[in-house]
């Protein structure tokens, strides 16, 4: 009896390919990075951090510490995007930049047998939050270089390895169009991606909004010092990245407002004593700025001036010059 054996399906023969390089699986990451970050500067033009498909700790501490960023858990869309590229990664094995370089996320083979096929939602998620171990020193990233399979401890952690994705079978009349639609979608993805999702510079500034001025208390002409002018000033700093994206938005930036506190003077005296003015706010608490008396100018912020009035005081070696208060001036 003559038994006909069915043909081996795409993933049944990805047991004869080879692991996937470390170099293709880092380009591959690196292009979802690219259509991640492509998203999160649609959304919200760069407030927001863009998510990784590969956490790594600096990239959080980076989002926490930059001012103005929010993290990019707090928008629902990068939310989505995120769980979409795992989705795809768990139901087909590739992403994006996966297809573009021909690797895909597979069962790894078990007792000896032929890998399996793609890893499953679940499973792809929590490969993600494995990824948080290979993110120590970045040295389960650089394991595929020496691994026998190529792995990272992710992948080890969630039975997965990472193969080149094999040539299809020659598919039925009329069918052939859905492969080459997903790869032309890959490739429109990421090519979006790295036009609006990469930064090729920054530009930066601090615009000037309404100030207050601070009428002084009267001064001792004898002072070493005589302080001149003092304003309270709403100011916007910015920044906005440059993309490659031919219609990219000029005001999609990242603003920060802020509340600083502008003092003039002049010196009369032979020698003042440290060298340094003191400008001291009062608002919720108090604050301490010394600078430097040569400069006749300074600029210094006001911490926690939400409203209401600030109390100023300037001092040279522990001496008062003059005081005075003002209102925080309305806007912003």
């Amino acid at each position: 009896m003559v038994m006909t054996l069915p043909a081996p399906t795409a993933f049944d023969r990805v047991a004869e390919t080879e692991y996937a390089s470390w170099g293709r699986r880092v380009a591959a990451a690196l292009l979802d990075s690219a259509v991640l970050g492509a998203v999160a500067w649609f959304v919200a033009g760069g407030a927001v951090a863009a998510p990784s498909l590969h956490p790594t700790y600096s990239m959080a501490q980076a989002a926490g510490l930059e001012a103005g960023v929010q993290p990019w858990t707090s928008s629902p869309v990068l939310v989505g995007a995120w769980l979409l590229l795992l989705a795809l990664q768990g139901l087909t094995g590739q992403t994006p930049g996966r297809r573009v370089l021909d690797i895909a996320v597979v069962r790894a083979p078990a007792d000896g047998g032929p890998v399996g096929g793609p890893p499953g939602v679940l499973r792809s998620i929590l490969r993600f939050f494995a990824h948080l171990l290979d993110a120590i020193l970045l040295v389960g990233y650089l394991r595929p270089l020496w691994q026998r399979e190529r792995g990272t401890f992710a992948d080890s952690l969630t039975g997965t390895v990472v193969v080149r994705r094999p040539s299809p079978r020659p598919a039925a009349p009329g069918t052939a169009w859905r492969s080459t639609a997903v790869t032309a979608g890959a490739y429109v993805a990421v090519t979006v991606g790295l036009a609006a999702g990469v930064s090729i510079g920054q530009s930066a500034g601090v615009e000037r909004g309404a100030d207050a001025v601070c009428a002084l208390a009267p001064q001792d002409p004898d002072a070493p010092v005589r302080v001149g002018d003092v304003l309270l000033v709403r100011e916007t700093e910015w920044r906005a990245d440059r993309r490659l994206w031919p219609w990219a938005d000029e005001q999609r930036r990242v603003e920060r407002r802020r509340l600083s506190l502008e003092a003039t003077w002049s010196v009369q005296g032979a020698s003042v004593p440290g060298g340094t003015l003191l400008l001291r706010t009062t608002t919720e608490s108090t604050a301490d700025n010394e600078v430097p008396v040569d400069a006749g100018w300074a600029s210094v912020p006001v911490e926690r001036a939400t409203g209401g009035v600030v109390d100023v005081e300037v001092l040279s070696g522990g001496r008062p010059l003059t005081s005075c208060s003002a209102a925080v001036p309305a806007g912003g």
